[in-house]
């Protein structure tokens, strides 16, 4: 039979783990250990897919690649997958971060000017050129750690203008870097100082003019709403999603994080894509995901970490009520200043119980699931995008085991080996 011709052939790895289930559908924990795991595998890369996968002496005989990668015993993976992050924010809030530490609580560092309204004000502050270079270089810092593809969330404009600069400069940002964005607009992060004494109008300019502008311009392919005291109420919510999925736009959720309002079961009864956070899910939100069984759980736990919160996602009972799930970074500026991945998923394993397994699932497979992705992203597979990661571990039980360092060796995005550095 004759060779077919190939532009790269990744080969050389201890392993390459395919987190492919063969279907279209997420796979469940008990899933998890029967998807094909390949020894000494290799990837055959074309046009910036992959072609095939396997044992590397069968896709030596089958394929004539045009150059060659070996990837020196590290294990090769598919590209990271980060279903949820904040990257379109102008400057940190390390001083913030100070107060937390030295015993202020959310409504005192409100007071001295911090929270998501400081991100604001500096978001609305910086012209787009300067916030597409801001979402650039966090989009970097993402792919420094093995993420090739990331839910980007809009939410520090928090007006008409300011929310279209940020959906553009991710848009932008995306081009410049190769980074795969799926863009959600969060106009519904919280009411904009300005409308403070009536939130109801600030909902009314979401509902009539920024969420049918987004659906026309095509920025956004999802909204976004936090359910939280200070921010939105379920009822408000309720009108702002359903008017969002009127125009067509998928639905997310950040629910339970501080106080459980219900908007773990307003996900599920509208059919959101996910539910994030849930750090103090009840009983009736868990039951209502699970009843549903189509709104992902998404997992955030360096949030707790960051915030010195005792409660944590109660991630066990989640995957064994059959939700699926993923893990997050939820890369911020005020309550999760990590673009890693790597690390999300060391604190799904200690603070979560997750295994390595289903601690590298929630960042590839699953969360490309959540995004609608599945036949693209997250697992190494014919016809899906050649993003691949090599990661230097000695096997699949060191992912998320170590902290502090990183353990992408290589990135590789649609078939071309990304730059260290």
């Amino acid at each position: 039979m004759a060779q077919a011709a190939c532009d790269l052939l990744v080969h050389g790895a201890a392993s390459v783990l395919t987190l492919d289930p063969g279907g279209a559908e997420p796979p469940s924990a008990a899933d998890l250990p029967g998807l094909p795991v390949h020894p000494g595998g290799a990837v055959a890369i074309r046009d910036g897919r992959v072609a095939a996968v396997g044992p590397e002496a069968v896709l030596r005989r089958d394929w004539r690649p045009a150059a060659e990668l070996d990837v020196g015993g590290g294990l090769l993976a598919p590209a990271f997958v980060d279903a949820h992050t904040h990257p379109a924010f102008a400057a940190g809030r390390a001083e913030e971060f100070g107060w937390r530490l030295a015993g202020a609580d959310y409504l005192e560092i409100g007071r001295r000017g911090g929270g998501i309204l400081a991100s604001v004000r500096a978001v609305r502050a910086v012209d787009e050129e300067e916030l597409t270079a801001h979402v650039a270089d966090h989009f970097r810092r993402m792919q420094r750690h093995g993420t090739a593809s990331c839910e980007a969330k809009s939410g520090y404009g928090l007006d008409p203008e300011a929310e279209l600069k940020s959906l553009r400069a991710i848009r932008a940002a995306a081009e410049q870097t190769g980074m795969t964005v799926f863009p959600t607009f969060l106009g519904a992060h919280a009411v904009p100082e300005e409308h403070r004494a009536d939130p109801d109008r600030y909902l009314e300019l979401l509902c009539s003019e920024m969420l049918p502008e987004v659906a026309a311009t095509g920025l956004a392919r999802a909204a976004d709403v936090f359910i939280e005291e200070g921010a939105f109420d379920p009822a408000r919510a309720r009108r702002y999603l359903e008017r969002a999925r009127e125009l067509g736009l998928a639905l997310r959720v950040h629910a339970e994080q501080f106080h459980c309002l219900g908007g773990a079961a307003l996900a599920a009864e509208l059919g959101a894509e996910s539910a994030d956070h849930l750090e103090v899910l009840d009983d009736a939100g868990l039951e209502a995901l699970a009843l549903g069984r189509r709104t992902f759980a998404g997992l955030l736990p360096a949030v707790p970490h960051f915030l010195r919160q005792a409660a944590d996602a109660p991630a066990r009972r989640l995957i064994q009520a059959g939700v699926p799930w993923f893990v997050a970074t939820d890369f911020n500026p005020g309550s999760c200043y990590t673009a890693s991945l790597p690390e999300a998923a060391h604190f799904a394993r200690v603070r979560l119980g997750l295994s390595a397994l289903e601690a590298l699932a929630g960042v590839t497979v699953l969360a490309a699931a959540s995004l609608g992705a599945a036949d693209r992203k997250g697992r190494i597979a014919p016809g899906c995008d050649a993003d691949l990661v090599v990661l230097d571990l000695p096997d699949l039980d060191h992912f998320g085991y170590g902290f502090g360092e990183n353990p992408v060796r290589q990135l590789i995005l649609a078939g071309r080996p990304v730059p260290a550095g």
